[in-house]
């Protein structure tokens, strides 16, 4: 197997990459490379070095769709070239990825412009784990000139909220970091007048048919913190991070990773449950902020169906 696709592999189960954006693009650059180096001789010792490749990438983390989706996407525009050669399909790779991820590119953008109008001039806005979409949405809104505040997790037990923190205080955005335990309580009226969020802003990793999401464990307790109290939830998400084969949101699969990352050294007959991610019910989200706009759970899988065709 190619070392770009043992590395990246590597990468991505040591989440080296992470976030659902970057492990697609991962995906998509480690399949193009893959197939313009490719010695193969014959068709299909090309389609099976290629989807073998995919499938091996793909299982190192079980929650990432839309690096699925953007393997998914290349084998479908090499199978459409029937009669094609190797030298033929070597091209149809290289074009298949870089029309992917040139839809990626346009596609956060798309997203960052419509984020931007939902940050309004004082609002409280809390978010979670690291996701890079939002970050965008934020910085595209202090460069609009929009004064507002951030709050955060931590996001135990890898801290991915440590890198936020960084990140947010780097483009000058105020911001407030807080343990896991304590955000649905901030998020709450009950913590009182200190606080009051306008608006809990997270990403995802994936959408189920249903329209509800799964995103990195605690998102769960924010989201229904938040309806609980009239706060609104948005999703910032590419639509490609639908599952298409998850018909709703217990069929999408939660990654439960190594007991180790929570206590290294915990008491011999301790069991330690340490699941990556936890979803989100579709009527704990107000809308999803997507390439195609602002749009509820529902209007949203409309709008996949319509211009994802190839996914279905």
């Amino acid at each position: 197997m190619h070392k770009i696709i043992e590395r990246t592999f590597r990468d991505i189960k040591a989440i080296k990459i992470q976030g659902a954006t970057n492990v697609a693009l991962a995906v998509a650059q480690a399949l193009k490379k893959t197939a313009k180096d490719s010695a193969a001789r014959t068709r299909t010792d090309f389609m099976k070095e290629i989807a073998d490749a995919g499938h091996y990438l793909l299982s190192a983390r079980l929650t990432e769709p839309m690096a699925d989706n953007a393997a998914e996407f290349i084998l479908f525009q090499l199978n459409k070239n029937k009669t094609a050669d190797v030298k033929e399909l070597i091209k149809v790779a290289g074009d298949a990825a870089d029309y992917f991820l040139d839809l990626m590119d346009k596609n956060n953008q798309k997203i960052t412009a419509f984020g931007e109008k939902l940050v309004k001039f004082g609002d409280k806005i809390f978010t979670h784990c690291h996701a890079s979409t939002v970050i965008k949405i934020l910085l595209a809104a202090k460069r609009s000139k929009k004064r507002f505040e951030v709050f955060q997790t931590e996001t135990r037990p890898l801290y991915q909220g440590h890198k936020t923190a960084i990140e947010l205080l780097k483009y000058g955005i105020k911001d407030t970091l807080v343990a896991d335990s304590a955000a649905p309580y901030l998020i709450s009226k009950v913590s009182g007048p200190k606080f009051e969020i306008d608006k809990v802003i997270i990403g995802c990793d994936a959408i189920s048919r249903d329209g509800a999401c799964v995103n990195k464990v605690g998102s769960f307790g924010l989201a229904l913190s938040a309806f609980l109290n009239k706060v609104p939830v948005y999703v910032a998400a590419q639509a490609l991070k639908i599952n298409e084969d998850a018909k709703n949101l217990r069929a999408i699969k939660i990654e439960e990773r190594s007991a180790r990352e929570v206590w290294d050294r915990a008491p011999k007959d301790l069991r330690i449950y340490n699941p990556a991610f936890d979803r989100v019910p579709a009527e704990l989200i107000t809308d999803y902020i997507c390439e195609f706009g602002i749009l509820t759970p529902d209007k949203l899988i409309s709008k996949i169906k319509e211009n994802y065709r190839w996914l279905w």
